[in-house]
């Protein structure tokens, strides 16, 4: 089990200390992106015509991707084809900084390509390059050798299993051999769990289709929707049949479920995304889910960091990676050092009641009279008051320095004012990505800014809202504050 009270955001700041192995079937997302105006004449089929093409890391090369850009040290075990989509993918993973010195290239075999054409962000097709036959001979032995080699080296290893042919039998059988002993931490992503025997594993993060498939009797076909008693009855099977400690069964925007063993169940609900694109999103639950249990998170945490990190993978356009900051953005706005509780799950519930929302930001770097008569102020804008307070990395990169006074003790402290309903963190210089997510009717700021003086108006303006600039009172009392007037920029 994990260290006791260790929170979602404190593990995902471990994330950067830790080595990860990702092992299994790479490829490489291509994305022909266009514009259908009419129909072809040769048939009844859009003529496309192209704005340009897009190249991602997919299968275990985007959980690489994504274990990297989340903040952990990533090396890639994998196979690709002596070809230029093979080259195209390496030169990929190194722009996202993954050690790719252990890719090994089989002439024989092409790398694999999923080509997605989109018109007007659409799918119209998708066209697949594959050999799915498993390695052999001389790549095979140098593969588990390789594999032998790097086992051990890492703080945990994540199984990638698209059915491409790398995880062959003789490697399962290699990994099960060299973790009866050393009780290494590993994690199985794999899309057909009954094609091998895994053993001596720690987790696997199958979706609801895939376990499914490996319960079912011969012949029958899984269902596109289930029931959680259902689900149940499938995590409890699986921790059986396949010896794992635990199963955590996805289920798209319905969340997780976890099973450990002698131990309820719990479901990890998913927050609502707009327009979500899953393309990738598993392999990100993957690599959060193994990072956080990496980092020493208790299994429930660590479930509850990879629902948001799949959260913010679905949120974005085509196959991609969820950087770290992205992800302590969106725990802040939900458990971890909040001390309200999940705000954005209460923000539509706001909205429905015709409740006005206030939002400012600030460093509040030894909170003083001034500050408090100004947050009484902005409370009085509106009914809902939200505060946005600078982590420490924000304010050493603006500053140079760092605070005075720690972001846990600073937020806890904007918190505990009466005037303020929910105080969150954010990371970045701006907190443009902030209200975005908020869509405030009211961003407040203190002085003398103009609109063009705010690097955030243009993401106020986006979501509707009126930027409002309040005298600024530095450490005097709040009485002083009353009957000033305060200044909108529309």
């Amino acid at each position: 089990m994990g260290l006791i009270g260790l929170s979602e955001i404190e593990a995902v700041r471990r994330f950067s200390a830790l080595r990860v192995l990702v092992v299994g079937d790479s490829m490489l997302d291509s994305y022909y992106l266009g514009t259908a105006t009419r129909l072809s004449p040769e048939g009844p089929v859009p003529v496309v015509k192209s704005r340009g093409r897009e190249h991602q890391p997919g299968g275990a090369a985007n959980t690489a991707a994504n274990a990297r850009a989340l903040g952990a040290k990533t090396t890639l075990l994998s196979v690709v084809g002596d070809d230029h989509e093979g080259e195209l993918l390496r030169q990929r993973l190194i722009e996202y900084g993954v050690d790719v010195s252990h890719m090994m290239e089989d002439p024989s075999r092409p790398t694999t390509i999923k080509l997605r054409i989109l018109a007007d962000g659409h799918f119209v097709a998708r066209f697949d390059e594959e050999d799915c036959s498993d390695l052999s001979g001389e790549t095979e032995r140098r593969f588990v050798d390789l594999f032998r080699m790097l086992f051990l080296q890492h703080d945990v290893v994540i199984i990638s299993d698209y059915m491409k042919g790398v995880v062959t039998p003789a490697f399962v059988a290699a990994l099960s051999a060299a973790n009866r002993d050393h009780h290494q931490l590993v994690v199985v992503d794999s899309k057909d769990l009954t094609r091998h025997r895994f053993r001596n594993i720690s987790v696997i993060t199958p979706n609801h289709l895939e376990a499914q498939k490996a319960c079912l009797l011969p012949g029958e076909l899984p269902r596109d929707t289930i029931s959680l008693s259902s689900l149940e009855a499938l995590g409890r099977h699986l921790l059986e049949q396949i010896g794992t400690r635990w199963a955590i069964i996805t289920a798209g925007a319905e969340g997780a479920l976890l099973f450990e063993r002698d131990q309820p169940s719990i479901q990890v609900r998913a927050r609502k995304v707009r327009n979500a694109d899953a393309v990738g999103a598993g392999d990100t639950f993957t690599a959060a889910l193994a990072l956080a249990v990496a980092s020493g998170a208790d299994i429930r945490v660590s479930a509850r960091v990879a629902v948001e990190a799949s959260g913010v993978a679905v949120a974005k356009q085509m196959t991609a990676a969820v950087e770290q900051q992205e992800l302590l953005q969106r725990l802040s706005l939900c458990g971890g050092v909040q001390p309200q509780g999940c705000l954005t799950d209460r923000l539509d519930e706001y909205r429905s009641q015709g409740r006005r929302l206030v939002f400012t930001n600030g460093t509040f770097d030894g909170l003083h009279s001034g500050h408090i008569a100004f947050l009484q102020e902005a409370k009085r804008l509106g009914d809902i008051l939200i505060v946005g307070v600078n982590s420490d990395e924000s304010l050493r990169r603006r500053r140079g320095q760092s605070a005075l006074t720690s972001e846990d003790e600073r937020l806890a402290v904007v918190a505990a004012l009466e005037w303020v309903d929910h105080a969150v963190l954010f990371e970045e210089d701006t907190p443009s990505a902030l209200i975005r997510e908020i869509r405030p009717h009211l961003h407040v700021k203190g002085g003398d800014y103009l609109d063009v003086d705010l690097p955030e108006a243009e993401a106020v303006r986006e979501v509707g809202g009126q930027v409002v600039i309040l005298p600024l009172l530095e450490k005097r009392s709040s009485r002083l504050l009353r009957g000033k007037v305060a200044k909108t920029v529309l």
